[in-house]
């Protein structure tokens, strides 16, 4: 018998490209838990996570622009946060494409940037929500406020966490976007989450 009888053959196994990953959007108003949830989900499935990008705008503008905190912005700031949200959320695509992932999570989204533009400035940029049709979001976990709210400067009060939850839940519905409410807490909170991900992603 040869020595080599059984060894394994060298072959080059090439994986196929998942070019169009799903995209799970942590919706919410502030001060829900959207950062930690999601945080915790992309630790859990090890696949990749986009920030918000209004928090990383703020902070800058906190910094070098002597904003002194969220009631500093005006409607000139929405474009900007806006276009930086989509670039974001490409990136964070792009990536999960790069890695062959099935899907990846986002920290808010383009729609968080339109409902709050919607209600603060009583008007959105004319090519958001075009923008947000395009971006074809797979599914919404919707977060209840029911965490206990922490102030930080980009926030405003509980009151106004109450009113956003709302909106963003009747701005779901109007559009019949397929979404599911998350109102567990703690540890619960990520048991709930990963049993609709996980049905979703059979």
């Amino acid at each position: 018998m040869k020595d080599n009888q059984f060894k394994q053959k060298s072959t080059t196994i090439t994986r196929p490209s998942n070019e169009n990953p799903k995209s799970i959007v942590v919706f919410g108003a502030e001060s829900s838990g959207k950062s930690t949830l999601t945080k915790e989900l992309e630790n859990y499935y090890g696949v990749f996570s986009n920030p918000e990008f209004s928090r990383l705008y703020l902070d800058i503008k906190m910094k070098y622009a002597k904003y002194e905190d969220t009631n500093s912005l005006t409607f000139d700031d929405v474009e900007p946060i806006a276009i930086g949200q989509l670039c974001s959320e490409n990136q964070i695509k792009n990536l999960a494409i790069s890695h062959n992932n099935s899907f990846y999570f986002l920290d808010t989204n383009l729609l968080t940037t339109y409902v709050y533009s919607k209600y603060i400035y009583k008007r959105v940029p004319f090519w958001l929500d075009k923008a947000i049709q395009n971006q074809l979001y797979s599914h919404y976990l919707l977060l209840k406020p029911n965490t206990k709210w922490e102030f930080d400067k980009q926030r405003t009060n509980d009151e106004g966490r109450q009113f956003f939850y709302k909106k963003m839940k009747q701005e779901l519905e109007k559009r019949n976007i397929e979404y599911s409410e998350i109102g567990e807490l703690n540890d619960k909170r990520l048991e709930e989450a990963i049993k609709i991900i996980d049905y979703y992603n059979k």
